[in-house]
């Protein structure tokens, strides 16, 4: 048997019987200067590679026009031993084979290849392609007309993908040689042999989910900087117009509804994070009795007037200790699933109790822990869920859903947070007969927290200090400098790191604080930027802010979120706090003098 390849494989393949395809095809993931370092620094973080050893961005691609002649070039590929790793495929490509016919022929003799079917959903419905190709990890649907970012990042994560399988095969085929011999050896241990095998499963398993977990990590690293920046800039808004109370009541309450979805987006955005990149939660004392009450309000809107939903909480306190944001994103995420299990409507039922769960129980149930939990039930009346479907719930990108209505993140999403809060889920359901999910945090004894009650009613702090102000959002730099000028501050502001530093040299003796944005671009960057002021002032203060999971940044100095870093999307009020504590600090040491 060959030895599989286990080098990067960047070999693409389109097929595609229109020619101007090709071209775009090629300018997307053959880039003339090849200047694609931001994606190849992506993928090393998410890849656990070295970004300055990553190799320069860039893939080999072929082109034909029809099924047939894309076969044979398959064909021949494996005969040169330089397969390709993914293959763009047309879905109609008249007069010949279609893509469906075609990417069934060249599994029979290229199984390992990845395909990514172009299509607009107008030629095959969703079931007809999965009962003529089946249900598999190797195609995916790419979307007509496509996102040029969305290609390059299936070509690099499907590329990636192609590479690990290689190694998986590698590592079974050595891991069955060695059952082999083992079992001539030693034909009479074969429960020895029975557990050999089931670590062999859990090995493939696990890389399963480890793939899945680099492409989620791919996507949200993508999204969360500008999806944040855009939230800070509408909370500005709303926050300076909730401070107006001549306004009229209406127009008040529906501000005030924007600034609370405004904070669970995100939040939403950070459980993404969470879940693809580990990222730490901030747990606190709760009262799970009041997060559920607290919650149904909002819940009954979402949920809409056809369904009703019917609260059931003990009059005994459940304390828990756990993220307000990441507990509110499960309860969330269980309430729409069955929102869309009800289309014609129906009921939703929350309860919670406390329960001691015993030893015997955690014997039928391996994710359980024995002792004393609070357990959230979220039963539905809908359409319940096909017993095929239960083992698979909660696997990444897994929907029961049609394309498009469904990313297949939020189940997957609530079993991570979950399993950060030391706790679980479980889940009965029966076609027709609706469903039912239950999951258990580990009941804790501290006080729980009465955060956000009173959270407009404390006065915003005001200076006269000079502020450097760094930020290439033009809105949000507009929006933060306007609110820093009418708190009394004086302001002089950069879109750029190369305008920061000039104002920095020009005006340094009056600034006393600098707020810098991290990622900007050209150079210097926020961090060199600070790092330069620094070295010419160390007494002056630094404030860092950025719309990324400072986790991802790597920063030598420790950021401490209201001390010296404040995450987007952020609330003008708390910037200003923030800004008032850092300008009050005493220094380490007394400045030097220039």
């Amino acid at each position: 048997m060959n030895e599989p390849l286990t080098q990067a494989n960047r070999r693409i393949l389109v097929i595609d019987d229109n020619r101007a395809i090709h071209a775009d095809f090629r300018k997307i993931l053959c880039p003339v200067n090849g200047n694609d370092h931001g994606l190849d620094t992506i993928e090393a973080e998410i890849f656990g590679r070295s970004a300055t050893a990553a190799a320069p961005a860039g893939f080999l691609m072929d082109s034909a026009f029809q099924g047939q002649e894309g076969f044979g070039l398959v064909q021949q590929s494996l005969a040169a031993r330089q397969p390709y790793a993914v293959i763009f495929m047309d879905l109609r490509m008249p007069p010949g084979w279609d893509g469906i016919e075609t990417t069934a022929r060249i599994w029979e003799i290229a199984p390992e290849v990845q395909i990514v079917i172009c299509t607009a959903y107008s030629d095959y419905s969703w079931e007809e392609m999965i009962h003529r190709l089946g249900i598999s990890d190797r195609w995916v649907i790419l979307k007509k007309p496509f996102d040029n970012l969305e290609v390059v990042q299936l070509a690099h994560a499907l590329t990636e993908k192609w590479r690990l399988r290689q190694e998986a095969q590698l590592k079974l085929e050595q891991m069955e040689a060695m059952v082999a011999a083992r079992t001539r050896e030693l034909r009479a241990a074969n429960e020895q042999l029975k557990v050999e095998m089931a670590e062999r499963e859990r090995v493939e398993e696990a890389l399963r989910q480890s793939q899945k977990m680099e492409s989620l990590g791919l996507v949200a690293g993508g999204i969360d900087h500008d999806l944040n920046n855009l939230l800070t800039i509408i909370r500005g808004c709303v926050d300076g117009r909730l401070e107006d109370e001549r306004q009229p009541a209406e127009t008040l309450a529906a501000l005030r509804e924007i600034d609370l979805a405004t904070d669970r987006a995100a939040k939403l955005t950070s459980q993404i994070l969470t879940f693809s990149r580990k990222k730490r939660m901030l747990p606190q004392e709760l009262e799970l009795n009041q997060v559920i009450q607290r919650f149904a309000n909002l819940l009954q809107r979402l949920l809409g007037e056809n369904i009703a939903l019917r609260i059931a909480c003990p009059g005994t306190p459940l304390p828990v200790r756990a993220d307000p944001g990441m507990l509110e994103q499960v309860l969330l995420n269980l309430a729409m699933n069955a929102r869309d299990a009800m289309p014609a409507g129906g009921q939703l039922t929350l309860d919670a109790q406390e329960m001691e769960i015993p030893e015997a129980y955690v014997r039928d149930h391996p994710q359980a822990r024995s002792g004393r939990f609070a357990r959230v039930r979220v039963n539905d009346t809908g359409s319940g869920i096909p017993p095929a479907a239960l083992p698979h719930l909660f696997d990444p990108f897994f929907t029961t859903k049609e394309p498009g209505k469904g990313t297949g993140l939020g189940l997957s999403t609530v079993f991570g947070i979950l399993q950060q809060h030391h706790g679980w889920i479980e889940v009965e359901s029966q076609p027709g007969h609706g469903a039912t999910f239950s999951f258990f945090i580990p009941l804790d004894h501290g006080k729980p927290s009465t955060e956000g009650e009173t959270r407009r009613k404390v006065e915003i702090p005001q200076g006269t200090e000079t502020i450097l102000l760094v930020e290439d959002d033009q809105v949000v730099h507009r929006l933060v400098r306007n609110f820093l000028q009418r708190q009394g501050y004086r302001i002089y502001a950069g879109c750029n790191g190369k305008e920061g530093l000039a104002l920095w040299q020009e005006h340094a003796r009056e600034i006393k604080l600098v707020l810098t944005d991290m990622v900007m671009p050209g150079e210097p960057s926020g961090r060199e930027l600070a790092q330069a002021i620094h070295a010419q002032d160390p007494a002056v203060k630094i404030i860092y802010t950025t719309g990324y999971s400072p986790d991802a940044l790597k920063m030598e100095e420790p950021l401490e979120e209201g001390v010296n870093f404040i995450s987007k999307p952020y609330s003008p009020d708390r910037l200003a706090r923030i800004i008032r504590l850092r300008l009050d600090e005493k220094p380490e040491k007394p400045a030097e003098s220039s």
